[in-house]
């Protein structure tokens, strides 16, 4: 079996582990389902699981604008 390790904040482990919890479950078999399920949506984004953890911004959210001053990734931006 793989084995994956994920480096989290103080706050995410807090709120996986509190996850777990909820559900009776050992951290790893939280993380194993929700990952599995993340994987098999069709129609999901990674950063869909995210809001899960971090909160959602609202309607009246403005997205800073970009400078663009970064280095350009080649094959990525064309």
């Amino acid at each position: 079996m793989s084995q994956l390790t994920i480096y989290l904040d103080s706050e995410t482990q807090r709120k996986l582990t509190l996850a777990a919890r909820r559900e009776a479950v050992s951290l790893s078999s939280w993380a194993r389902k929700h990952l599995a399920k993340a994987a098999e949506e069709s129609e999901a984004t990674a950063w869909d699981h995210v809001a899960l953890f971090t909160g959602t911004a609202g309607d009246d959210f403005i997205p800073p604008s970009r400078d663009n001053t970064h280095r350009p990734v080649p094959e990525l931006e064309a």
